[in-house]
C-alpha cells in the first residue's frame, strides 16, 4: 500500500497544543434551508477545528469559552455524533448530507476519535442518502474502502486553494502543506471515488494555469473556485495587505482563474461498478445493484 501523503510535521495523533474538551452533544443535523446551497442537512462531528484557518467564517460564531484569535487552538469531539445520527437516521431519507460545514471532518484529531468514520458508518447504512465530504486533509484516505462502499452516492471535495505553499503557511497555519492534498485528490481518483478540487476561498497564485493542468491531471471529476468576502474591520483583510495579497479579493482575479480551471478541466468517467461492489464486498456490506446518480460536491458553480 502506498503511504499515507499525511505530512510528517502534523502529527496525525494529535494537535500540538490544542485545548481538548469532549462533550455529549444535543442534536448533530443542522437543517439547510436554502436550497441553493446544494444539501439538506450539515453535518460537524466536531466543534472548532485544529487547521487554524486564518480566513475561516466559523471563527467568528458565538462561542462563550473561546474568542476569535483563539480559533485553530480548541477543540471539542462531540463524541455521541454517531450515536445521536443512528437515533435520527429517519430524516435523512432523499436528502444529501454535507459533511462538514462548521469543522474539518479529518483534521488530525480524527485519528484518535473517528467520529467521522463512525458518521460515515451510519450514512452507509441509509441507502437513499447521499454525501458531500468536503475536507483539507490526505488523512481522507484512512477511510478509502469505506467511502468506495458509498459508489455514486458519495463525492469528495478536496480544498486545494493556492499552488504556493507559502501562502498555505500563513494562512492555513496548521493544515497539511499543498503537495500532499494534490496527492490525495489522485488517490481518491485512482480509487474511483468521484472528487473535485475546490479553490475556496481563491487565494494568491503563483501560476494558475499550471495549477488548472495539475487539477485536470490529477484525476479530479470537477473544481469550483469561490473568491473571499471581506470588511475592512476582517483581521484577514489586514494580514493580505501586509502580505500584498490583496489581489485575492479582486472579483477579476477570481474570474480569470475561473476561467483558466474551465478551459483546463476535462470530463472524468465515473468509477465502473464493478470497483464500487468490489469495496462494499469487502467491507462485508451489501450495495444495491444500481443507485441514482448524483452531482458531485458543488458541481455547476464552476
Amino acid at each position: 500500500m502506498v503511504p499515507l501523503p499525511f505530512p510528517p510535521d502534523l502529527d496525525p495523533q494529535g494537535a500540538g497544543d490544542v485545548e481538548i474538551v469532549l462533550e455529549e452533544a444535543r442534536s448533530i443535523l443542522r437543517p439547510q434551508r436554502d436550497a441553493r446551497h446544494g444539501f439538506g442537512f450539515a453535518l460537524s462531528p466536531y466543534r472548532g477545528c485544529a487547521h487554524g484557518c486564518r480566513y475561516c467564517y466559523v471563527r467568528e460564531y458565538p462561542n462563550a469559552f473561546h474568542p476569535p484569535e483563539a480559533w485553530g487552538r480548541w477543540l471539542t469531539p462531540k463524541t455521541n455524533a454517531a450515536a445521536l445520527l443512528w437515533a435520527q437516521r429517519h430524516r435523512l431519507a432523499g436528502q444529501k448530507v454535507f459533511l462538514a460545514s462548521a469543522t474539518d471532518p479529518y483534521q488530525p484529531l480524527e485519528a484518535r476519535f473517528r467520529l467521522t468514520r463512525a458518521c460515515l458508518e451510519v450514512l452507509l447504512a441509509c441507502p437513499a442518502t447521499q454525501v458531500l465530504l468536503h475536507t483539507r486533509s490526505p488523512l481522507v484516505l484512512q477511510d478509502l474502502a469505506l467511502l468506495q462502499a458509498f459508489g455514486p452516492r458519495l463525492s469528495v471535495g478536496l480544498s486545494i486553494p493556492t499552488d504556493d505553499d507559502t501562502v498555505r503557511q500563513v494562512t492555513e497555519p496548521s493544515a497539511p502543506p499543498i503537495p500532499s492534498r494534490w496527492a490525495a485528490v489522485e488517490r481518491l481518483a485512482a480509487a474511483g471515488i468521484r472528487v473535485g478540487v475546490s479553490v475556496a476561498p481563491l487565494l494568491p497564485m503563483v501560476d494558475p494555469r499550471a495549477f488548472a493542468r495539475r487539477a485536470g491531471a490529477s484525476g479530479a471529476a470537477n473544481a469550483w473556485v469561490g473568491g473571499l468576502r471581506l470588511i475592512r474591520q476582517d483581521p484577514f483583510y489586514d494580514l493580505l495587505a501586509q502580505q500584498g495579497w490583496l489581489r485575492a479579493l479582486d472579483p477579476v482575479y477570481v474570474a480569470e482563474v475561473r476561467a483558466i480551471l474551465q478551459e483546463a478541466m476535462p470530463a472524468v468517467p465515473r468509477a465502473a461498478p464493478r470497483t464500487v461492489r468490489r469495496a462494499v464486498r469487502n467491507l462485508g456490506c451489501h450495495a444495491p445493484s444500481r443507485g441514482p446518480s448524483h452531482p458531485a460536491l458543488f458541481e455547476g458553480i464552476l
